[in-house]
């Protein structure tokens, strides 16, 4: 009421309809960064956006969601076991060979540790070592103990373990 001139709506709010006294707010899983406009944005696959955003945020790390237009951070999916899943992740991304995630929610998957190994992608956790054979921090196979060497010691973790065959 006695405006002397239009104000534009501002980022997160809208109006779609001229004349009106007021702009109104986003709806939730909607943003808008720009002021003035007459309509909302969905929010995109790896964010959410609360009520009134004038910018999508992205789903935490240990989560990620591929669907459209999610209100809050809690709408996004925990990466399950055997998966990590950075910030604003569309996925989750299998642990690679010689890593992995024992619980959910996981931002980055963890190495196997010295003396045990994983071959196959997307794991919850790592093997032993067997006799024989070393496996290194992060090991994606085993490691026979070098010519001139052996070990009947399961999970060695690295080939100065396996003892020297005797003269």
């Amino acid at each position: 009421v006695g405006s002397g001139s239009a104000t534009d709506c501002a980022p997160g709010t809208f109006n779609a309809i001229a004349g009106q006294p007021t702009c109104d707010n986003c709806a939730a899983g909607t943003f808008q960064t720009q002021s003035g406009q007459t309509a909302c944005l969905q929010c995109t696959g790896g964010n959410y956006c609360a009520l009134g955003a004038a910018a999508e945020l992205p789903c935490p790390a240990g989560s990620y969601s591929n669907t459209p237009g999610l209100d809050a951070a809690s709408t996004c999916t925990a990466c399950p076991a055997g998966s990590s899943c950075s910030t604003g992740s569309t996925a989750a991304a299998a642990c690679a060979p010689g890593t992995f995630t024992a619980s959910a929610s996981a931002r980055t998957c963890d190495d196997c540790s010295a003396g045990t190994f994983q071959t196959e992608a997307g794991q919850t956790a790592c093997l032993q070592c067997t006799g024989g054979n070393y496996c290194r921090l992060g090991a994606a196979a085993e490691l026979p103990c070098p010519a001139g060497s052996y070990s009947n010691t399961p999970g060695l973790g690295a080939a100065s373990t396996c003892t020297a065959c005797p003269a």
